[in-house]
């Protein structure tokens, strides 16, 4: 199957015919004329995104009132239909106290068309739009890309990040180079919307003075993700993992419309930090799905976004049922493929107690993993993190873990409720060996922590993966081998700096 690698470009210039004789239609489509429509508007954005069954989304999003367009696939039209509506005035007002987050403004229409497993070049407009590829060779890795605005009225708020600086929020830049190294394949572990909200006067006048965007609508979405991802959009198929910012009580409105793999469903009124917050069962939580990459490695992709990760089993029994129902899918593969596992929240991560109880999802894993599942990807801790596992005698054998939370979101080196948090020494909360902390009851062998902004790019030559982490710019920070038979990733540590 053909690649396409390159960004999309405008077409030549129309022919005189194109714009008048409907007898030279399929002539001019031939010739390079503009796929789209009378009366269709071009699309604000589009994507395609791999999902469950092996499908594939082609998604676009258009302005209030603009029909969705139609996709050029081999020369066929495949109308996108609406997957969910603009909403109007009347809907997005709310009597206080709910949520900000329920039923935010979005003055846009999601679009979607299951995209044939048979296409080899599809277009929407003048735009070519990327498809899977059977045999994916190039993977980018971004995670927590957002921009961290969430301050309240009054009391302690987190610090704010500048949305308009490229060095203190990066995920522009890191969107371009992760686009110029010309990726098969794209996975996003998750926390894309983060401009939550500003309602203290005096430290929010600064922001309002940069006219810089925030809310959980359309503008905030666009600002924070779609906007600064469009050429890495353009540049490959995605992956969505979803994150905790996109639970119902925080960005998760803005999920269901656009990236989640399941069928739009509005997300309930719920408060985040009150007894009426996201949970598993509250949270609209898709059951994992597999996503084949060729004959030698198989994804599985889970949502564990609104899982309390640093509550004790005891305190959220009802999550370990769900964890065993919705991950089920992980005893139904088969055991001679690689198993990679996508999820946000890490199953072990130095941002718990390292005397804290195994949660539900740790309970779960105790019960074993498959054999054949080598490597854990996930997100929420702001940094670069691998962790290493030897199995001790009579243990039960863990995969490596990685961690992808630095792709713009501001790091945990900046946040002072973080045991990362630098103080103004860069580097210093930095490790190349892992500590001597246990991680449910177990020490790491090896692994680094890196406090840097960074995408991770794997590269697979013949059977096995190598990585590259980069920085905002695509220099490299560090290069990692990946051996999937001892579920180990060993990453060099870069210059102190």
């Amino acid at each position: 199957m053909p690649r396409f690698r390159n960004l999309p470009r405008p077409l030549a210039p129309h022919p005189a015919g194109c714009r008048s004789a409907t007898l030279l239609a399929a002539l001019c489509l031939l010739a390079g004329c503009a796929s789209r429509p009378a009366g269709e508007d071009a699309p604000l954005h589009r994507w395609t995104q791999l999902g469950p069954g092996g499908s594939s989304s082609l998604r676009s999003i258009v302005a209030e009132g603009s029909d969705c367009p139609s996709a050029i696939v081999d020369g066929a039209r495949v109308p996108l239909q609406p997957r969910a509506s603009a909403t109007t005035a009347s809907e997005t007002r709310r009597p206080t106290p709910d949520s900000p987050a329920f039923r935010p403004d979005f003055a846009v229409t999601a679009c979607e068309a299951t995209l044939p497993a048979t296409a080899r070049e599809v277009r929407i407009g003048n735009e070519v739009v990327p498809i899977p590829v059977s045999d994916p060779r190039r993977i980018v890795v971004v995670g927590d890309t957002g921009c961290r605005v969430k301050v309240p009225a009054s009391g302690p708020a987190d610090p704010i990040q500048d949305c308009a600086s490229a060095s203190d929020w990066p995920w522009p830049r890191i969107a371009a180079a992760a686009a110029a190294t010309q990726p098969d394949l794209v996975i996003h572990v998750g926390d894309y919307h983060y401009r939550e909200y500003c309602d203290d006067p005096a430290k929010c006048q600064p922001l309002r003075e940069r006219n810089v965007v925030i809310g959980y609508g359309w503008p905030g979405w666009r600002a924070d993700f779609f906007a600064p991802a469009t050429p890495l959009l353009a540049a490959a198929p995605w992956i969505f993992v979803r994150g905790n910012h996109e639970n119902c009580d925080r960005g998760g409105e803005g999920w269901m419309r656009f990236l989640s793999p399941l069928p739009y469903q509005q997300c309930g009124n719920q408060a985040y930090r009150t007894g009426g917050q996201s949970t598993l069962g509250n949270n609209l939580t898709a059951d994992a799905y597999r996503v084949d990459l060729g004959e030698l490695l198989t994804l599985v992709v889970a949502d564990n976004a609104a899982f309390a990760d640093y509550l004790p089993l005891a305190q959220t029994p009802d999550d370990l049922a769900i964890f065993r129902r919705s991950l089920r899918t992980l005893a139904t593969l088969p055991a001679d493929r690689p198993l990679w596992l996508l999820i946000h929240k890490p199953l072990w991560y130095g941002l718990l107690p390292a005397d804290a109880q195994p949660n539900a999802l740790q309970t779960f894993v105790r019960d074993g993993l498959p054999a054949n599942l080598q490597f854990v990807f996930a997100g929420h801790e702001h940094a670069f993190a691998t962790i290493n596992f030897t199995a001790a005698a009579g243990a039960t054998w863990r995969p490596a873990q990685v961690i992808v939370g630095g792709s713009g979101t501001q790091l945990e080196a900046f946040d002072p409720q973080s045991p990362l948090y630098e103080a103004g020494v860069p580097g210093s909360k930095e490790r190349a060996q892992p500590d001597a902390r246990l991680y449910d009851g177990v020490a790491a062998s090896s692994g680094i922590v890196l406090n840097r902004y960074s995408f991770l790019l794997l590269e697979r030559e013949d059977q096995a993966w190598r990585g590259t982490l980069l920085d905002a710019d695509g220099r490299t920070l560090s290069r990692c081998r990946l051996d999937g038979a001892e579920r180990r990733i060993d990453c060099g540590f870069p210059a102190r700096r």
